[in-house]
């Protein structure tokens, strides 16, 4: 089986891991690190996380976040944010350093091996991870692992939208594991449009497009599509916006009816 293969089937199960996940996006991006290494690190992390405490579960989130963080070092990437190997999971474990959402999917899984209840928060423009328990505060994993109240989480939303965008407490909702691989995806997307790696940018479409919540966007769709057809897999392209045509309101069909015609006409 595939990483793609893979990946496919593991977002749509019942509990996606996060962890796994990252693994294969990596792995699917031609990254060299097994996904069974990198499943080892993470054990690794959470067997060094429940010694430094004690050595036994659970261990408390605090506790966890202040063993990855203040004692092993991971911190967040300032200098080059947008670099790709940021939202790279292997390329996380290895360096310690990333994005606010690869660092927390870090915290997330290690919090998950050691009985830690906590969660991905999708907050737009920052991702944080809140406390399962109690469910009135935050970390920010790209700071260090700064503890948050409601209040801090609303001065990191008006630090980067402005107080002229409403702060909503539903922003901080917890936000599902698909949703959470498929912003990973996103930023990858963005790192490798701005480092012009069309194949790559190819790759990173194809895990978002197995995300059932994404595949179900004709923008995605029409944005995978031209993906393809620019690395010259034009057949590819032509089945995915064929695959669109069918499914979309016949009033909305005329461009895709257009591109697809230049698609099959540039197979003849």
């Amino acid at each position: 089986m595939t990483a793609l293969e893979r990946f496919a089937e593991l977002v749509v199960a019942p509990r996606p891991s996060l962890g796994e996940g990252g693994l294969l996006i990596a792995a699917h991006l031609g990254h060299p690190m097994p996904v069974e290494e990198g499943l080892d690190r993470l054990d690794a992390l959470a067997a060094g996380t429940l010694l430094a405490s004690g050595g036994e579960a659970p261990v408390p989130l605090d506790e966890v976040v202040e063993h990855l963080f203040s004692t092993v070092g991971f911190r967040g990437d300032r200098a080059t944010y947008g670099d790709a190997r940021n939202s790279l999971l292997p390329e996380v474990l290895r360096r310690r350093v990333g994005i606010p959402i690869t660092l927390s999917v870090v915290l997330l899984e290690v919090a998950d091996r050691v009985g830690a209840p906590a969660v991905g928060v999708g907050m737009p423009g920052h991702f944080l991870v809140g406390d399962a328990v109690r469910g009135d505060r935050w970390f920010d994993c790209f700071d260090g692992g700064a503890l948050l109240d409601l209040a801090g989480a609303r001065a990191r939303f008006e630090a980067l939208h402005g107080r002229e965008v409403r702060f909503d407490p539903a922003l901080l909702a917890p936000t599902p594991s698909p949703q959470i691989l498929a912003r990973v995806l996103n930023n990858l997307a963005n790192a490798h449009r701005a480092t012009g790696d069309p194949r790559a940018l190819v790759r990173v479409l194809e895990l978002r497009d197995a995300i059932p919540g994404v595949r179900a966007a004709p923008r995605a769709r029409v944005e995978l599509a031209e993906a393809l057809a620019g690395v010259g897999r034009v057949a590819d392209a032509a089945a995915v916006l064929a695959e669109l045509r069918e499914r979309v309101d016949p009033r909305r069909r005329g461009a895709l009816e257009v591109r697809l015609a230049a698609l099959r006409a540039a197979l003849n």
